[in-house]
């Protein structure tokens, strides 16, 4: 016999009688009822809105409740929901500023139930939404979770005062809205903190780059440079004696072409490092064929190695062209400065795969592999196992910036003793 509100008198055999135990009984299953549905609809509720616009608007069903005040504590903030029938506001602050009100509620933190006269008296001291001439009762009920208060309710009557029955229906609601409540508030702020947590993170990866990167260029930049200040200064002494030019004109030549060669190696390596900002300035996407784009590359390279390409030919994906040139190139030239192992140029497997909404392209050659330590670190700025032979190491570190920045794919690596397999894997959704 739920009716709009549970409240409404409940009908009997007898007019003007009191209703018989069974119809009480039958009553009271129903809001236990309606409290039960409504204690299930809080708890699966994601955000604080929809666990106040539910309470507000079902509470009638278990409990005649109108006009309400809860305070939700976590910390030292606070969550301050005030309800007016299905009008509700909810407000989020600071512990400290909090109304008078609320702080002299929060400090007592006992229950409180006031009738008309208590109302009466302390009309000038309550907030709008309790603040009702016509209000019967007011009870103050606080919200515990374990042996800690974790909020306040300010219930108030309208029609009447609320009996033991009504105050723990009114209870049972109020604890599952503020428990429910400080998950959401609990789950936000560890999201909060995880964001600002990986922000930081970020921060110091990119700061710890930056350093890498300086640290590396001026090493780099630095012994072409002072061989050629060494070479300037002992050209300046030679031609400071135009007599013995005859004399020194081999080593004055030597001299000549050591500047030369090493103002080639800075130029190298600035163009190096001009193409970590190639994710930057990449061409706009299109549809590319895949397979035909990556023959093209193996082309590029000549008889320098030799590559075999397997794969779909209809394959095409939305991507940059010249940002799968940088990739597939870099991988490449890893190949040939570190899978030689005979005169023969190295043998590379590109395979291009489709597995459902993923897309791989697999750059495998066949040397020597590499260890545990090389494999962390390849793609890594200015990591090199052969900087002696003039290898800078950014290859590694460019194609996989490209790669992200400019593809949007994902770079992997597998090593072992039959060789390196690095995969390029995109998702086609």
């Amino acid at each position: 016999m739920q009716s709009k509100d549970c409240y409404t008198p409940v009908k009997t055999d007898t007019p003007g009688a009191p209703p018989s135990e069974r119809v009480m009984d039958a009553h009271r299953s129903i809001r236990f009822d309606g409290l039960v549905q409504l204690i299930d609809e809080v708890q699966r509720r994601r955000s604080i809105e929809d666990v106040v616009k539910v309470v507000a608007t079902r509470w009638k069903h278990c409990a005649s409740v109108n006009n309400w005040r809860l305070l939700c504590v976590y910390g030292q903030h606070c969550a301050l929901i005030t309800a007016q029938g299905n009008q509700t506001k909810v407000q989020e602050l600071r512990l400290e500023a909090l109304s008078p009100f609320d702080a002299e509620q929060w400090q007592r933190r006992i229950p409180r139930h006031l009738g008309p006269k208590e109302l009466a008296a302390e009309q000038d001291k309550l907030p709008p939404e309790l603040a009702l001439p016509q209000a019967q009762a007011l009870s103050v009920l606080p919200i515990q979770q374990g042996s800690n208060t974790i909020g306040l309710l300010n219930v108030l009557g309208l029609d009447q005062a609320f009996d033991a029955l009504d105050r723990k229906f009114i209870h049972l609601v109020a604890g599952a809205m503020c428990t429910r409540i400080l998950a959401i508030l609990t789950e936000q702020t560890l999201r909060a903190d995880l964001l600002s947590a990986e922000r930081e993170l970020m921060q110091q990866r990119q700061a710890t780059i930056l350093s890498r990167l300086v640290n590396g260029v001026a090493h780099e930049l630095n012994t072409p440079l002072g061989v050629q200040i060494s070479a300037c200064g002992a050209l300046s002494d030679l031609l400071s004696n135009p007599a013995e030019l005859a004399e020194l004109a081999p080593d004055l030549q030597e001299t000549v072409q050591l500047i030369e060669q090493q103002a080639h190696k800075s130029a190298r390596i600035v163009k190096r490092l001009k193409q970590i900002s190639a994710a930057a300035l990449s061409s706009p996407r299109q549809s590319t064929p895949v397979l035909e784009e990556l023959g093209y590359i193996a082309e590029s390279f000549g008889d320098s190695l030799e590559i075999r390409l397997s794969g779909p030919q209809d394959l095409c994906l939305e991507l940059d062209p010249s940002g799968l040139h940088t990739v597939i190139s870099e991988l490449l030239d890893n190949v040939l400065a570190h899978a030689r192992s005979s005169a023969a140029p190295p043998k590379v497997h590109i395979a291009l795969e489709q597995q459902g909404k993923q897309c791989f392209i697999h750059v495998q050659d066949q040397g020597p592999g590499m260890d545990a330590q090389q494999a962390l670190r390849l793609f890594e700025p200015f990591y090199s196992s052969k900087q002696s032979l003039g290898h800078i190491g950014i290859g590694g570190y460019i194609a996989k910036n490209v790669a992200q920045e400019a593809l949007g794919a994902q770079l992997s690596l597998h090593t072992d003793a039959q060789g390196t397999r690095v995969s390029l894997e995109f998702n086609t959704v």
